[in-house]
C-alpha cells in the first residue's frame, strides 16, 4: 500500500481540525453545518489556488481535505447519535 504523502497529512489534519472547530461553533450558535463544511472545503480549493503559481493546483489536496472534512462530520454525528 502506498504512503500518503506527508502533504496529504498536513491537509487532513488542518481540514479535519478547521471543520471541528466550526461545527462545535455551529452546534453553539445553533448554525447549520452546511455553512461550516463549505467554508472548511473554501479554504482548502482557495490554497489550492494560491499553490498554482509554486507547486501546481493537485487535486489529491482537495481530495485528502475532504476526507477529513467528512471524518469530521463523522465523529461530530456519533457525538449527536451517541449524546455525548
Amino acid at each position: 500500500m502506498k504512503q500518503p504523502r506527508p502533504d496529504h497529512v498536513k491537509h487532513f489534519f488542518v481540514c479535519f481540525i478547521a471543520s471541528a472547530l466550526l461545527l462545535i461553533v455551529a452546534q453553539w450558535i445553533r448554525w447549520w453545518i452546511i455553512p461550516a463544511v463549505l467554508l472548511t472545503l473554501t479554504i482548502g480549493v482557495w490554497k489550492e489556488i494560491h499553490d498554482i503559481k509554486t507547486t501546481g493546483f493537485d487535486w489529491t489536496d482537495i481530495a485528502a481535505d475532504l476526507i477529513g472534512i467528512l471524518t469530521s462530520l463523522a465523529l461530530f454525528g456519533l457525538t449527536l447519535v451517541g449524546g455525548i
